[in-house]
């Protein structure tokens, strides 16, 4: 009886061991879903000249799989699906998490449903998204996307390699211990159909974490890091894009630390939105161009930053700290992050009260409530002053309620249906604000699928002033989306 209870131990130890060592394996994949919101984010890209950080109408052989994707979609009429991605933005904002984390969670096209549920609260961003996940996947199917991966197999199984010979041995297991939490896996998804400006070394990924019957599964999709060398055939390459160490190890504390951080923050939402002014009027054209004009997202981007500069002085690795201040805050205008370090030292000091992360998040966001717009601006080096601004506006007959919305509080912060124009007659409307100089501004009738179409501004591009005085300003609308 001894004996099968000894073996008995030793199995169970084997097998916790086992689960131990699972815990912080890094599984490395790629997505056929992401991969087609890829392909199609580029397309409207071309179509508008730009979409988030992609420039539509620069060559992009440094990135051969993207380039191929994109010479094989010129063979068709896209039209359809680059106004259907159009139109899902409206709705969804300039951001990609909804995105990347509901096509993670549905099914491998091209089967239909979801593996894991949808957890967007909002109904009409929920609705949005779920449309534009079964427009992709109908896309993936008319351009035999299938195939088309498939075909690359033996490129996209050299950037696996790449990716899994660089993950640095037991590195997750210093990041759970940082954060205070452990999750059931790690899932890295190469997307080397993802579309960056050249430069010797670029990078993007995106970090979403969720909830399977067993556990959490934090998540990440990166980007290739290095331009290849153009190739005539794709079975010609032997490097692919990914083969580049320090930017994988970065990566994987960014974007594995979205899923430590993102998660904690969504029960505060309400609270970060208090502060949305900060992004609005001061944070808003820094941010934009990087992909994090949605304020939660770019407080979750301050934090996850932070938490980077901190694992690496809590690895000894001073001079990467150094390096991702200077990244982040001076390069990047991650201007917040200084403050939430000196907050997150209060976190390292007293783990015995804080135990995990999640335990100090209320006092971490005392950050956002101890700033305010005029301290961000100075720290981005923009005016404070503030001038008087009239807006005469003259409407089409029976245009009813009209708003105006804009890169300030007093104009709704990009909120379609918050800020209504004075009526002064049928076809006349009126509003008087202060304003920072930097102003941008749009005209509704309550929401983004009602815009003005305004006289003398491209359709769809914001009214953009740089101010130095009080001042009347006189639009007209030619009509209305």
């Amino acid at each position: 009886m001894m004996k099968y209870k000894s073996i008995l131990i030793l199995i169970l130890y084997l097998m916790a061991a086992d689960l131990k060592s699972q815990s912080v394996k890094v599984d490395v994949e790629f997505s056929p879903n992401i991969a087609t919101y890829s392909i199609v984010e580029y397309l409207v890209a071309k179509e508008q000249g730009r979409l988030f950080y992609i420039d539509g109408k620069t060559d992009i052989s440094y990135l051969p799989l993207a380039d191929l994707a994109n010479k094989e979609m010129e063979k068709y009429d896209n039209s359809k699906m680059i106004k259907d991605m159009q139109d899902y933005l409206k709705v969804a904002g300039q951001q990609q998490d909804l995105s990347y984390q509901v096509l993670l969670k549905h099914n491998i096209f091209p089967a239909k449903g979801y593996a894991y549920a949808i957890e967007e609260k909002d109904p009409a961003k929920r609705a949005a998204v779920e449309k534009f996940a079964e427009q992709l996947r109908l896309f993936y199917i008319e351009r035999n996307l299938e195939k088309f991966f498939k075909d690359q197999g033996e490129f996209l199984e050299g950037a696996k390699k790449e990716v899994r010979n660089n993950i640095p041995d037991s590195y997750m297991s210093k990041m759970e211990k940082y954060y205070g939490e452990k999750f059931l896996a790690y899932k890295f998804y190469i997307n080397p159909f993802d579309v960056l400006p050249y430069s010797e070394v670029f990078w993007h990924g995106n970090g979403p974490m969720f909830k399977s019957e067993q556990g959490q599964i934090a998540n990440m999709i990166s980007s290739a890091y290095v331009p290849l060398k153009k190739e005539n055939n794709i079975k010609d390459y032997k490097e692919f894009g990914f083969n580049h160490p320090e930017t994988i190890n970065f990566l994987i504390t960014h974007e594995f630390g979205h899923s430590f951080v993102n998660q904690h923050l969504g029960e505060y939402e309400n609270r970060i939105n208090k502060t949305n002014n900060l992004m609005s009027e001061a944070l808003i054209d820094k941010m934009d161009g990087q992909g994090y004009s949605y304020w939660p997202s770019c407080v979750a981007e301050h934090i996850v930053r932070t938490g980077e500069i901190r694992i690496a002085l809590a690895d000894g690795n001073h001079k990467l700290a150094e390096n991702l201040r200077k990244q982040h805050v001076k390069d990047n205008h991650f201007v917040l992050i200084p403050e939430f370090e000196k907050k997150m030292t209060e976190y390292e000091n007293n783990r015995k009260k804080y135990k995990t992360f999640k335990d100090f998040v209320p006092e971490l966001l005392t950050v956002l409530d101890e700033t305010n717009v005029e301290k961000v601006r100075m720290k981005l080096n923009l005016p404070i002053e503030k001038y008087e601004i009239t807006v005469n506006l003259t409407v089409p007959e029976n245009s009813g309620d009209v708003y105006i919305t804009g890169n300030q509080s007093a104009i709704g912060s990009w909120n379609p249906q918050k800020i209504k124009l004075n009526k002064t007659s049928e076809t006349t409307r009126q509003i008087t604000f202060t304003t920072y100089p930097d102003l941008r501004f749009k005209f509704t009738k309550g929401s983004w699928q009602t815009e003005g179409i305004i006289d003398g501004i491209e359709e769809g591009k914001d009214v953009s002033l740089s101010l130095d005085h009080n001042k009347t300003l006189n639009y007209t609308i030619k009509n209305w989306k």
